[in-house]
C-alpha cells in the first residue's frame, strides 16, 4: 500500500546514512492496521459478509458449491487486481475444505483450536516468571471459548500477576496448568450459530465464578447432543463474592446474557438454571 507523499514525511527516520523515509505503509505505525483496514473494506465493499470475511490481511472466501465457490474467487481477485493488491501463492489456499482463520481451524461441520497450537500448549513448560507467565496465559486466553469453566481454572496463575504479589509456581498452580492443558486438548468442536434454531444458555454460578454454555438443539438429531456454540466464564470480585445464592444465580444469569448478546439480541432464548428458589421471583415479582 503505497502512502502519498505529504504523509510520506512523518515517517523518515535517521540512519548513519542519512534520513530515509517509508514509500510503502510499514507494519509497526500505530495508524498502520486501521489504515490497512479502511483500504480492505473498500477494496471488498459489498462482499464482505455476503462471499467473504476479511481481518486487515487474512481474507476468507466461503461458499456452497464448488461453482460458486469459483464465481466468488474470480470476484474477489478481480477487486484486488483493480485496486492494485497482490497475493503471495504461497500463503493462498484455493478450494479448500478446512483452513486455519485468525488462529481457529475452520471448516463446514465447526471451529477447533489447530492441531499445532494445541501441541504448542501442550509442550509450553511451566513458567519460571512473570513475563513467561504473561504469555502462556495470552495463549490461553486465545482459546477460551473451547474452555469450561474458563476463569475459575486459571485463576490461580492470574493471582500471580497481581501486585506486590511474588511469584511462586506451587503444585496448585500446576495442577490448574495441567488442567487446562488437557481440557484444551480434549475440547470439543464448537457449532456455528443457526439463527433458525432456538438458543439455550446453561448457568452455573458459585462462589468461584460464572460459567455458561451456548448451545442449541436440532430438532432433527435423533440423540439429541447440543450443539455447543461457546463456553464462557468470569471471575466474582470480591464484593460480589459475598452475595447471597439467590442474587449470585440471577447475577450469573446477566453477566451470561450480556456476554452472549451478539447471539440473543432479537432472539427468544431459554436459560437454564439449577437454582429452584429463583421460581418464585419470577412468577410473582415483588420488592426487589
Amino acid at each position: 500500500m503505497g502512502i502519498t507523499p505529504e504523509p510520506s514525511r512523518y515517517t523518515a527516520f535517521n540512519t548513519c546514512f542519512g534520513t530515509y523515509k517509508f514509500l510503502r505503509l510499514p507494519m509497526g505505525l500505530k495508524t498502520s492496521p486501521n489504515t490497512f483496514q479502511l483500504l480492505m473494506d473498500r477494496v471488498l465493499h459489498g462482499l464482505k459478509f455476503k462471499s467473504c470475511l476479511c481481518y486487515l490481511d487474512d481474507v476468507l472466501i466461503c461458499s456452497e458449491t464448488f461453482d460458486q465457490h469459483m464465481s466468488d474467487l474470480r470476484e474477489v481477485l478481480g477487486r484486488f487486481r483493480d485496486a492494485g493488491l497482490k497475493l503471495g501463492p504461497k500463503r493462498c489456499s484455493f478450494a479448500a475444505q478446512s483452513c486455519v482463520f485468525l488462529g481457529h481451524l475452520i471448516s463446514k461441520d465447526g471451529i477447533l483450536p489447530p492441531a499445532d497450537r494445541v501441541q504448542a500448549i501442550q509442550e509450553y513448560p511451566a513458567p519460571r516468571n512473570v513475563k513467561e507467565l504473561r504469555r502462556l496465559i495470552g495463549l490461553f486466553n486465545w482459546f477460551k471459548k473451547f474452555i469450561p469453566n474458563f476463569s475459575a481454572t486459571i485463576s490461580s496463575l492470574t493471582r500471580l500477576l497481581q501486585k506486590n504479589q511474588t511469584f511462586k509456581w506451587g503444585k496448585e498452580q500446576d495442577t490448574a496448568f495441567n488442567d487446562l492443558k488437557d481440557r484444551l486438548v480434549n475440547s470439543e468442536m464448537l457449532s456455528f450459530p443457526q439463527f433458525n434454531m432456538q438458543f439455550r444458555l446453561s448457568v452455573d454460578t458459585s462462589s468461584r465464578g460464572i460459567g455458561y454454555m451456548l448451545y442449541q438443539l436440532d430438532p432433527e438429531d435423533k440423540t439429541c447432543k447440543p450443539r455447543i456454540i461457546r463456553f464462557g466464564s468470569k471471575n466474582l470480585s470480591r464484593w460480589q463474592q459475598s452475595y447471597g445464592p439467590t442474587k449470585l444465580e440471577l447475577l450469573g444469569m446477566v453477566v451470561s446474557i450480556l456476554d452472549c448478546s451478539d447471539y440473543l439480541r432479537g432472539n427468544q432464548f431459554i436459560v437454564e438454571c439449577d437454582h429452584q428458589a429463583l421460581k418464585r421471583p419470577l412468577l410473582v415479582p415483588q420488592g426487589r
